[in-house]
C-alpha cells in the first residue's frame, strides 16, 4: 500500500473528508468504519480520533458543515426575487442529486447521533448572519424555515419516494412555497 505521511492537519482532513465521501459511495454509511476511512485516507486510526474524537458521525457532522457553506447560496435566498428562489431552489436540488448518498449519510448520523448535529444549527445562524452583515434573527429565522423546509421536501421526494414526477415541478412547488412564505411575511 502506497503510505503518503504528511503534517498539514488540513490536507489530513481534506483527505478524510475525501476517503469518508468515496466510501460512503462505494459501501453505505452503514458499512462505514474509522478504520476504513484510516486506510483509504492512508492515515492512522488514531489520527481520525484525533480530529473527530466521535468517529464517523463526527466526521459526518463536520463533513455537514462544510457542505452547509456550499449549499448555502445567500444572495439567493436573501433576494425574494422568484428568479433568485428558482436558482437557490434549483441549485439545492442539484446538489442533493449529485452527492445523494452522502446526503443520506448525513441523514442517518443525524438520526443516531443527533447530539453530535446540535451544534449545525448554531452553524447556519452564523453563516447567514455574517453573509447578510446583520443580526436580525428574525430574518434569519424565516430564511432558516424555508430552507428547511425545501431540504425537507427535496429529501423526501429523493430518498422516501418521489413526490412529483419531474424535478421541474418539484422546484415549482417549493418555490410557491418559499415565495408564499417570503410574501406573507412581508404583508404583515
Amino acid at each position: 500500500m502506497d503510505k503518503r505521511f504528511t503534517r498539514d492537519s488540513t490536507q489530513k482532513i481534506q483527505a478524510i473528508y475525501k476517503a469518508f465521501t468515496e466510501l460512503v459511495n462505494e459501501e453505505g454509511y452503514e458499512n462505514l468504519t474509522a478504520r476504513k476511512i484510516a486506510e483509504r485516507a492512508h492515515i492512522s486510526v488514531g489520527t481520525i480520533y484525533h480530529y473527530f474524537n466521535e468517529g464517523k458521525p463526527a466526521i459526518a457532522a463536520a463533513l455537514y458543515e462544510k457542505n452547509l457553506v456550499e449549499t448555502l447560496d445567500i444572495q439567493n435566498l436573501t433576494g425574494y426575487s422568484l428568479k433568485n428562489i428558482r436558482q437557490q431552489v434549483t441549485r439545492h436540488l442539484q446538489l442533493h442529486k449529485q452527492n445523494k448518498e452522502l446526503y443520506r449519510a448525513f441523514d442517518q448520523a443525524i438520526y443516531s447521533h443527533s447530539d453530535i448535529f446540535k451544534g449545525t444549527k448554531r452553524k447556519r445562524e452564523k453563516i447567514l448572519s455574517e453573509q447578510l452583515g446583520d443580526r436580525d434573527t428574525e430574518r434569519i429565522q424565516d430564511i432558516m424555515r424555508v430552507y428547511n423546509t425545501v431540504d425537507a421536501v427535496i429529501h423526501r421526494h429523493l430518498y422516501v419516494e418521489p413526490l412529483f414526477e419531474s424535478d421541474k415541478e418539484l422546484v415549482d412547488y417549493l418555490v410557491l412555497i418559499a415565495e408564499s412564505s417570503f410574501r406573507f411575511k412581508g404583508s404583515q
